[in-house]
């Protein structure tokens, strides 16, 4: 095991098995280890980067799911994937972000220790952390973006970047200077190794990144825009990949319902439930997401402050998030899989079969966390060869394979669907195609396309009896197409000239 190993390296300074096990656990719910404690394909993919697991699986997820999403500048994705990382690896650069509670409890030692002779101080330094806070709220509001704090910091360190005199404009707007250019610095560091890792090669191709060079995503970072520049598509794709990186610190919103069951007094600050604490952690009305309040959201980091009450006396400790991101319920299901528990196969919605992975798949509720969190309904492909072969059998009688079937169900004898019906096991020509799909391990388009091209006559009779005896004339040509319709590629089905085709013959027969 993993775990064996790691415990008897000679570290300098020995490691305690209970930091070991939060590691593993870690990398477990990254999906950078597998159940045997073993690196899964991602996980030797995230060891090339010089970086922590959480930062290498969010860039590796935002390059994968570049492959697959068109609708969106892979450039500007990437530039700002890197600069989100950057803001994750930092303390917040924003001035008073998440010093309000601890500000409020120094006020209140000030004014119990100040003297009469001093209150002129006191008034100045009140007036200049006044006008700081307001400074801070005016900056919030130019780069607030409501889905993510790192985003937010993401834009910020772009402006910042543009700046002519960037000392001056982290005064204008509450920024940590040195924050800051450390941030824009490691920004670079990492887009680099981006790239590097990327010509390097080593592991899977949806691990490397070839939709453009270094200057190319340099190029659109710097150009100049008053507007936050990504799409919604865009900004989904990255909060999406944090997601997947912080999959193990995960919160969900409590409700005021749920607070008052509890006997707890309203507060300003939102309260959640966190997957890793036992005790209830708050969000911030500082943090970007607060104006939203997400029912899920994942954090980079609990940050713990005392707070006074009316009296001045400091009352127990608070712990907020930090680096929030608001999170949708299916991305848990997607990226932190380890860490969900999935119900029996629901008979409502029925299985179906999925075109465009060309599975049967079946409907799941899952929980997530160790606090059994319900999320909504989710697909799977399913397990049961029987329930497999007759759903799929069920999407051939309806021309989801081979489509030139959906013009001629109205000949059949009996409606597709009549085979997912129990009662309708004992009938021969349900029986019949079950069997033969069954013998053959029949229950995708790829298999069909195999068994086809070692006998394209394979179940020509089983699907012959779903037909009525006077469209029998004319199976033989429905057969030829539909062979044909599956054998092609779909890059290479002639749909335009077909329908061009029709056309014409249509004009002949006028």
């Amino acid at each position: 095991m993993l775990l064996i190993q790691v415990a008897n390296f000679p570290f300098p300074t020995s490691l305690k098995d209970s930091s070991l096990l939060e590691a593993e656990n870690c990398l477990k719910a990254l999906e950078a280890l597998d159940n045997k404690d073993e690196l899964t394909l991602l996980g030797k993919a995230m060891a090339h980067y010089p970086l922590s697991p959480r930062h290498s699986r969010m860039l590796l997820t935002v390059i994968k799911n570049t492959r697959h999403e068109h609708k969106c500048n892979p450039n500007m994705l990437l530039a700002y994937a890197v600069a989100a990382a950057a803001a994750l690896s930092l303390s917040n650069p924003f001035v008073m972000q998440y010093e309000d509670d601890s500000s409020r409890d120094l006020e209140m030692v000030e004014k119990s220790s100040l003297g009469d002779g001093d209150k002129g101080i006191g008034k100045k330094e009140k007036s200049r952390k006044k006008k700081l806070k307001e400074t801070a709220k005016v900056a919030r509001e130019k780069f607030r973006v409501v889905t993510s704090d790192a985003l937010t910091i993401a834009y910020a360190l772009q402006c910042f970047e543009h700046s002519q005199k960037s000392a001056e404009f982290c005064d204008d707007y509450a920024l940590h200077f040195k924050t800051m250019d450390e941030m824009s610095k490691l920004r670079q560091q990492l887009l680099k190794l981006v790239f590097y890792q990327s010509d390097k090669g080593g592991f899977e191709e949806e691990c490397s990144w070839t939709c453009g060079s270094l200057e190319d995503v340099e190029r659109v970072w710097q150009a100049s825009s008053e507007k936050y520049p990504l799409s919604l598509v865009e900004e989904r794709l990255i909060c999406q990949a944090i997601c997947a990186g912080w999959a193990d610190r995960v919160a969900k919103r409590i409700t005021a319902s749920s607070r008052a069951s509890d006997g707890e007094n309203t507060s300003r600050a939102l309260k959640y439930q966190s997957s890793m604490v036992d005790e209830s952690v708050f969000l911030h009305r500082w943090s970007s997401a607060s104006i939203v309040g997400p029912e899920f959201l994942v954090y980079n980091e609990l940050l713990e402050t005392k707070r006074p009450n009316k009296e001045g006396i400091t009352s127990a400790k608070r712990a907020y998030m930090h680096g929030v991101t608001s999170v949708e319920p299916a991305w848990l299901v997607e990226n932190a899989k380890s860490s969900c528990i999935f119900s029996p196969p629901l008979t409502d919605p029925r299985p179906y079969y999925d075109a465009r992975t060309d599975q049967v798949k079946c409907w799941v509720i899952p929980t997530f966390g160790r606090f059994c969190w319900e999320l909504p309904k989710h697909s799977l492909p399913i397990s049961n060869d029987e329930h497999q072969v007759q759903v799929f059998a069920y999407a051939l009688l309806e021309g989801q394979v081979c489509p030139c079937l959906k013009s001629v169900r109205k000949y059949m004898s009996a409606p597709p669907e009549s085979i997912m019906k129990r009662e309708a096991l004992g009938q021969k020509r349900v029986g019949n195609l079950l069997s033969k799909l069954k013998s053959r391990l029949i229950d995708s388009s790829a298999m069909l396309r195999m068994v086809w091209k070692e006998n394209p006559r394979e179940l020509f009779s089983e699907i012959l009896d779903w037909f009525q005896q006077s469209f029998h004339k004319h199976f033989e040509e429905l057969w030829l197409q539909m062979v044909n319709e599956l054998l092609m590629e779909k890059q290479e089905r002639p749909l335009h000239k077909s329908s061009k085709k029709k056309k014409v013959k249509s004009k002949s027969l006028r």
